[in-house]
């Protein structure tokens, strides 16, 4: 079934298309609707009521402020709201402003510069009237409706902000724009008027985006934090994941790797509460749609809400265990014709890249290894003289090769070109961005692009009912060389400098037995990614009364992925010109290709209803997704033409075919309900009730419920005295239950293996069950209580902290069964996992004259316990273990160094030959043998304490913005080539780091570092000497920018015009291994390191 609908739907993509490009446009000016009511008595209460039927106004008021109970006379036929609300508010000190949807009612605070409306005179003269219309800030803000109150001639200003219009001199302007406050001025006698716009409250006006809709923050009952595409996009990241480090509490993101293409962010939410840590990503939804951040580019983000609590994101259900991020993209303005450009340009280099030892010293620290452990001198002391009187030269009898210079030769160029075009009028508004991203890397065949083409489009049919229809594509290509950059850099720091790596006469050297980090890079083929997608995300609205709205929408994607290594045999040459290594042994192409569809079909039902002071939202709705996605793998090699990398080039003798697919279905109804009374008391209830085709018949479906209430505390009547200091202050309590299904796709059915063998000097096909099936397995459950405070101090601080407890149950084990079962044993929920922790966020936002600044500060901790592993105890050296955190460093704890063999001797029996300078091991308990019973827990690889600030300055069209990032308290731990002297990623040999001289000598007892002992095992077991702390502060992004003033940019013909220059990644302060990123804490230091981006740019719209 699942199959037919998902072909049903491909089948429908094309006429969807036709659709929406045969939809006719139309276009008119349309203003707020003239009013008509007449009634010899009526209430006040009852009048605004007929206002907001005829308008969609809703008029909001405090009864301490009118009696609405009072009558009056009316009698208006097609009226503009002034002269009614004009009549209604005859006679009271009682002032009126548009607010969005709100028509606002204060008392007034002195003169009202609103003159009484009047009709224009056919007599009247009429002039050209000009100015421009700026922020309390003094920036210019496009876009603003500018109206002459009365008629229906109107205009907006432009992109910076100037309008020119006709009117006479009894007219009234009214200036209107979203998140300002309306102002009216009367024209008089002036041929210029500048205005400058006061920005609403934000405790009314500030909207968030949240799970099937949005709400006023103030309301907002969940923990949710905010980011604006603003922010991100002053970050010059090509994987928009890396982009929201730093930027919200609670959020960690980290960048463990620069590869292009594999430089994204690994996203954690309130930490992990799952064992598997793949199924630990959050949920990422674009416009209502799952998908990836990493998919969008920032300069189509118009903000991204990320929902951290339970209550907030339980709307999701079972996919919500490890947080949601909504990501909204930006949309066109009304009346607003624009195109605007922007793009930067810049060179990459590495962060950091350890400090190895020429070839000289690396054959006497080698020969001291040798002797120490009683071998042989390896080199000869006439080989050294030679070197010395060389002195730092390489050449082919004497190589001192600098592995990081030769291999690191790629140009590092990055770029991004982004134009975004846009129009619209009341009618259909239309915003189309095309994008290129470019980035090359470090080291040679190594590069990511992006192409990016959307177009979203909203279209008014009337005002009952209106569409929107948003299409994608987007094309990422992935390059890097075909032994892949891990290998690069693992050959690259492991090998030593007087190996070889290009012979004097242009050939490629023989490296480390064969293997070149600079010939693999260069001359050893490529592997090259392609994954192009296109999606549509159609939605109809409609309103069949004002307090009803209806959404409908139907969301395909369509993704192709392609993937090509083709790994070309390398000849390497011995200094005499005879062969040597052929590396690999044949040329071989692996080629994949695989094709998915995903289906999401969701509609929406929203009331909304205000009876006196109790207002009401409920929202209903049901949703279903499916996927589909099959894939074909090849495989040949013996490659005589490695020119031509096609699998029919290659022998037959040793191809490989395989392929399979998968298909999965989710289908849900969910509810919310939210109510207030007098926005001062708020609750808010979620329920989702999941169906997933990943389980067995009996546990397919699963209900998540959340609650949660607010008190705004400001707006009681004690509070009133401390309004000018305290303008909000809310707090928050809120609990939920979610769900994870991320489990993969079959984890409940029994699955048979389909290979093929040979046997009997003959390919025979097998079938096989080797795991045992579990139909009892269901969701991972997490179950969250939050308490928040939520302030607004002076106007301009906001504070915002929030302490919660999740408790994470059913998670998947591998739980030991009998050996006699003969298959492996299968996956049962049976782990339990807590996280308890506290976020805290505060801002400020000045003006001192001209110079304008902000600063957002934030800060978190988690603290993650695994509390039940049904007495699983794992070995290695990550471990999830009973009372600690998930993902644990475990091994031996070092106590120093033997000072003297009789200190050997009267230890616990180590590994090897153990000598004087080795590391000493803890015998934990005290049985004399050092060995998997003495290891314990020695660090934690879940980071403390994150944190970030976010400087902004402006002055005069010079802005500056700065991000530091960090984290408090963590441990890393390396191993391999560059960390333990001379290893080569797992053969011995390799070089040793200029750190490591500082080893270990009967003349030097308080070294940093053991002694040199070749092909000893002691000094290189996994033990808290290796540990280092990764706690570290990081300028991740300084921006400097000038912007053109408007009246020069207005006489190039330009509306706005800025420029900048960027650095990413510029400066770490930290204790890890030198050269190595503490960002990619664990491994054995082959990861492709963080790299440094120096850029400039500009941005401009006409």
């Amino acid at each position: 079934m699942l199959r037919k609908l998902t072909r049903l739907s491909r089948q429908l993509l094309p006429a969807i298309l036709i659709l929406y490009f045969i939809v006719p446009a139309r276009a008119s000016n349309q203003g707020i609707n003239k009013i008509s009511i007449k009634n010899t008595s009526i209430t006040l209460a009852n009048l605004f009521k007929s206002i907001k039927k005829q308008t969609g106004l809703t008029v909001f008021y405090s009864n301490s402020l009118l009696n609405d109970s009072e009558k009056i006379a009316v009698n208006f036929n097609q009226a503009e709201l002034d002269e009614v609300m004009r009549l209604a508010l005859q006679g009271k000190s009682i002032e009126w402003l548009i607010r969005e949807k709100y028509i606002v009612l204060q008392k007034q605070q002195g003169k009202d510069d609103r003159t009484p409306l009047k009709s224009e005179s056919s007599s009247q003269k009429l002039q050209i009237i000009k100015g421009k219309v700026t922020d309390s800030l003094g920036n210019p803000i496009p876009g603003v409706g500018v109206k002459i109150m009365g008629s229906g001639s109107g205009t907006v200003t432009d992109p910076n902000g100037n309008y020119s219009i006709e009117a006479g001199s009894g007219d009234n302007l009214q200036f209107t724009y979203v998140g300002f406050t309306t102002k009216v001025v009367a024209v008089g006698n002036q041929t210029t008027i500048n205005v400058r716009l006061t920005e609403l409250d934000q405790s009314l006006t500030e909207v968030v985006v949240v799970g099937y809709g949005t709400q006023k923050k103030v309301t907002l009952t969940g923990a949710v934090s905010t980011v604006s595409g603003k922010d991100l996009a002053t970050r010059p990241m090509g994987q928009t994941s890396a982009a929201l480090q730093g930027m919200a509490p609670g959020v960690t993101v980290k960048q463990a790797s620069g590869r292009p293409g594999g430089d994204a962010g690994n996203i954690r939410i309130r930490g992990i509460g799952s064992l598997t840590t793949s199924s630990a990503e959050p949920l990422v939804m674009i416009d209502g749609i799952e998908g990836s951040m990493n998919n969008i580019d920032p300069n189509l983000i118009e903000s991204i809400s990320i929902l951290k609590d339970a209550a907030s994101s339980s709307i999701y259900g079972s996919r919500a265990a490890n947080g949601v991020i909504l990501i909204t993209t930006k949309r066109a303005k009304m009346d607003l014709v624009s195109i605007s450009y922007n793009n930067y340009i810049g060179w990459q280099e590495a962060t950091n890249m350890p400090d190895l030892v020429n070839g000289l010293d690396y054959m006497l620290l080698i020969n001291e290894a040798y002797t120490n452990t009683g071998r042989s001198a390896l080199y000869s002391e006439t080989l050294i003289q030679n070197y010395r009187d060389q002195n730092g030269v390489s050449s082919d009898l004497y190589p001192n090769t600098d592995w990081q210079k030769e291999t690191l030769t790629g140009s590092g160029l990055q770029q991004s070109h982004f134009v975004t075009i846009q129009g619209g009028t009341q009618k259909v508004k239309m915003l189309g961005s095309f994008g290129l991203f470019d980035q090359k890397g470090i080291i040679q065949n190594s590069g990511f692009k992006r192409y990016t083409i959307r177009n979203n489009a909203d279209i008014t049919f009337s005002d009952k009912l209106s569409a929107r229809v948003d299409l994608q594509y987007v094309n990422a290509i992935t390059t890097d060389p075909a032994a892949g950059s891990t290998e690069i850099f693992q050959w690259m720091n492991g090998i030593p400098a007087n190996q070889i790596g290009i012979n004097e006469n242009g050939k490629w050297g023989v490296g480390w037995n064969g293997s070149n980090p600079i010939s693999a890079s260069i001359d050893g083929g490529t592997n090259r990614t392609r994954a192009p997608f296109g999606s549509i995300n159609a939605t109809v609205n409609y309103k069949p009364f004002n307090w009803l709205v209806a959404e409908a929408a139907y969301s395909p994607k369509y993704a192709l992925s392609s993937g090509k290594n083709f790994r070309k045999a390398i000849q390497s040459y011995l200094p005499n010109g005879n062969a040597s290594y052929l590396t690999p042994a044949l040329t071989s192409l692996s080629q994949y290709q695989s094709q998915s569809f995903f289906n999401n079909m969701r509609a929406t039902l929203t009331a909304s209803k205000a009876v006196k002071n109790h207002n009401f939202k409920l929202l209903a709705g049901a949703s279903r997704e499916d996927y589909y996605q099959e894939w074909i793998n090849a495989f040949r090699d013996t490659y005589i033409l490695p020119d031509y990398p096609v699998l029919n080039a290659g022998s037959a003798l040793n191809q490989q075919a395989t392929g399979s697919g998968e298909e999965w279905a989710l289908q849900s109804l969910f509810g919310r309900l939210n109510y207030d009374f007098n926005g001062r008391y708020l609750f808010e209830a979620n329920v989702r009730y999941d169906g997933s085709s990943r389980f067995s018949e009996g546990n397919k479906y699963g209900v998540f419920p959340s609650a949660s209430a607010g008190w705004r505390i400001s707006e009681e009547g004690f509070m009133s005295g401390l309004k000018s200091f305290i303008n909000e202050a809310k707090i928050r309590v809120s609990w939920g239950r979610l769900g994870n299904q991320n489990i993969g796709t079959y984890p409940s059915i029994t699955a048979i293996v389909l290979e093929s063998y040979t046997l009997g000097k003959q390919i025979v096909n097998t079938a096989a069950l080797n795991t045992l099936a579990n139909k009892d397995i269901s969701w991972e459950t997490t179950e969250e209580r939050n308490i928040g405070l939520d302030l607004t101090l002076f106007n301009n601080f906001t504070v915002t902290a929030d302490y919660y407890k999740r408790h994470t149950t059913d998670i998947l084990l591998q739980l030991d069964v009998p050996l006699i079962i003969g298959l492996n044993k299968p996956f049962q929920n049976a782990g339990t996992v807590d996280n308890i922790g506290w976020e805290l966020g505060v801002g400020y936002r000045g003006k001192i004259s001209d110079f304008n600044y902000n600063v957002n500060l934030n800060i978190s901790d988690v603290k993650n316990k695994v509390v039940d592993t049904r007495g699983i105890n794992q070995s290695g050296l990550l471990v999830n273990r009973e009372g600690y955190p998930i993902q644990s460093l475990f091994g031996y704890e070092a106590q120093g160094f033997f000072t003297s063999d009789a200190d050997v001797a009267a230890h616990a029996t180590q590994f090897g030959t153990v000598k004087a300078g080795d590391i000493k091991y803890k015998d934990q308990n005290s049985d004399g043998l050092i060995n998997e019973s003495d290891k314990i827990i020695i660090g934690t690889t879940i980071p403390r304490y994150t944190f970030a600030a976010n400087l902004g300055a402006g002055y005069k069209g010079f802005d500056l913005s700065v991000l530091i990032q960090g984290v408090g308290k963590a441990n890393g731990y390396l191993s391999g080539p560059g960390i333990l002297p001379f290893n080569v990623g797992g053969a011995i040999g390799g070089t040793i780091r200029e750190e490591n001289k500082d080893r270990w000598t009967p003349d030097n007892p308080n070294a940093a570092f053991p002694r040199l002992a070749f092909g000893e095992s002691n000094n290189e077991q996994a033990s808290s000497f290796w540990l280092k702390d990764a706690s570290y502060v990081r300028i991740k992004n300084i921006q400097v920018g000038y912007e053109l003033p408007s009246g020069l940019s207005k006489k190039l013909g330009i509306g706005r015009l800025r420029v900048f220059g960027n650095g990413s990644n510029v400066l770490s302060f930290d204790q890890f291994w030198k050269g190595y990123d503490v960002e990619a804490p664990v491994g054995s230091g082959n990861i492709y390191p963080q790299v440094k981006l120096y850029s400039f740019g500009l941005d401009i719209t006409f």
